[in-house]
C-alpha cells in the first residue's frame, strides 16, 4: 500500500468517527433538551373529579422527576373522545399527554360509530399509574342493608330502578353493566355528565345506585349520605373498613377496577417515551405518592402494568374484553 493510499484511508477512518462523535453529541444535546418547555396533561373530564384529582397528583409527581412544569388542561365530553382526539393528533414531541381511564379508552370504540382515531395505533401507553376500585353506593331509603338483599331486590324490581352513571363508557357504566350481568337483569342507566353530579342525585334518593369510584365512596358513603354495600373487589379498602368487599358478601365474581393510563401520541420518539416512562415508574416507586394515593381511595397497579410494554399490553387485552362483554350486553354499536 503506497502513502496516498494509506494516507486517504487514515482520512476516510477520521472522517468517520468524526461522524459518529457528532451524531453520538447531537442525540445527547437532543436528549438533553427534553422536556424544553412544560407539558400538558389533558384530562377527559371535568374539574374535581376523580380523573381530575388523579391528574393533578400526577403533574405535581411529574413535574418534580422531569424537573419541569406539568399543567392540567380539562377537556370534557364526548366520553372522553374529544380530548382523546385532540392528543392523537398532537404534535409527537412528549409534551401533550392525556391520562384517560379503561372506559374512555378500552370500552368506547364498542360504543361509538366514528371516533376519528384508534386509541391503538394513534396512542402510545407510558404506565398504568393509579387503580380505583369501584364501591356499589345506593340510597340510603333502599330496603337493603347488604350485597344479597340488594341482588333479590333488583331481581325483583329491575324495570323500576335505575342506577347512575357518569356518561355513555364512564367506569360508573361499566359498573352497572356487569352488575346487570352478574344478577341477570337490565337496569337502565341515567347518564349524567359527570360522576359528581351522578352521586349527588344517589344521596338525595332521585336515583336508586351507582358503581361508583372509590375516590368519591370515601366521602359519599364516609358521611353516610349514601349506603355503601360492597367494594366490588377481593378485600376491603382501608378507607372504608366497614363496607364488605364483594367476595366476602358471596359474589366473588363481581370485581371491578378501574386502571387510569397515562399515553403520549403514537409517532412521539422512542427515547422520549422512554424518558416518560421512566418518570412515572420512579414517581410510582414514591412512598409519599402512594400514601397520596391511598388516601384518595387508590391503590397502585400492579408492578407489570407500571411499565409501557405491561401499560400497552393491558389496554389491548381490555379492548377485547369490553368488545366481548358489550358486545354480548347488546350495547356494541360497531
Amino acid at each position: 500500500m503506497n502513502e496516498t493510499t494509506t494516507t486517504g484511508c487514515i482520512l476516510r477512518w477520521l472522517a468517520g468517527v468524526a461522524t459518529a462523535l457528532l451524531a453520538g453529541h447531537a442525540g445527547g444535546v437532543w436528549a438533553a433538551d427534553y422536556p424544553s418547555r412544560p407539558l400538558a396533561i389533558v384530562v377527559p373530564a371535568a374539574t374535581g373529579g376523580p380523573t381530575d384529582i388523579l391528574a393533578r397528583l400526577v403533574a405535581e409527581g411529574m413535574s418534580r422527576q422531569l424537573q419541569q412544569t406539568v399543567i392540567v388542561e380539562n377537556t370534557p365530553g364526548g366520553g372522553g373522545t374529544i380530548a382523546l382526539r385532540r392528543v392523537a393528533r398532537a404534535e409527537p414531541d412528549g409534551h401533550t399527554l392525556v391520562l384517560a381511564n379503561v372506559g374512555m379508552l378500552a370500552a368506547t370504540p364498542t360504543l361509538h360509530n366514528d371516533l376519528q382515531y384508534d386509541a391503538l395505533t394513534d396512542l402510545v401507553a407510558l404506565a398504568s399509574v393509579a387503580d380505583s376500585p369501584m364501591v356499589l353506593s345506593v340510597k340510603n331509603d333502599l330496603p337493603v342493608a347488604n350485597l344479597a338483599e340488594f341482588a333479590d331486590y333488583v331481581r325483583a324490581n329491575a324495570g323500576k330502578l335505575n342506577y347512575g352513571s357518569a356518561g355513555v363508557g364512564s367506569g360508573t357504566h361499566l359498573g352497572g353493566i356487569l352488575v346487570n350481568t352478574a344478577l341477570g337483569v337490565d337496569v337502565q342507566p341515567i347518564h349524567y355528565r359527570g360522576g359528581g353530579q351522578a352521586i349527588t342525585d344517589v344521596m338525595a334518593g332521585h336515583i336508586d345506585y351507582m358503581i361508583e369510584s372509590a375516590t368519591t365512596a370515601v366521602a359519599s358513603v364516609g358521611s353516610k349520605r349514601v349506603k355503601g354495600l360492597a367494594v366490588l373487589s377481593e378485600s376491603r379498602m382501608s378507607t372504608l373498613p366497614d363496607v364488605p368487599s364483594s367476595a366476602e358478601a358471596g359474589f366473588p365474581d363481581l370485581n371491578f377496577d378501574i386502571w387510569n393510563m397515562l399515553l403520549a401520541p403514537a409517532a412521539t420518539p422512542p427515547d422520549r417515551i422512554e424518558t416518560l416512562s421512566g418518570a412515572l415508574v420512579a414517581l410510582l416507586s414514591e412512598p409519599d405518592f402512594v400514601d397520596q394515593l391511598s388516601q384518595l381511595g387508590l391503590i397502585l397497579p400492579p408492578s407489570a402494568h407500571r411499565s409501557a410494554q405491561g401499560a400497552a399490553d393491558l389496554l389491548r387485552d381490555d379492548t377485547r374484553k369490553w368488545r366481548r362483554i358489550l358486545t354480548d350486553a347488546g350495547l356494541a354499536v360497531n
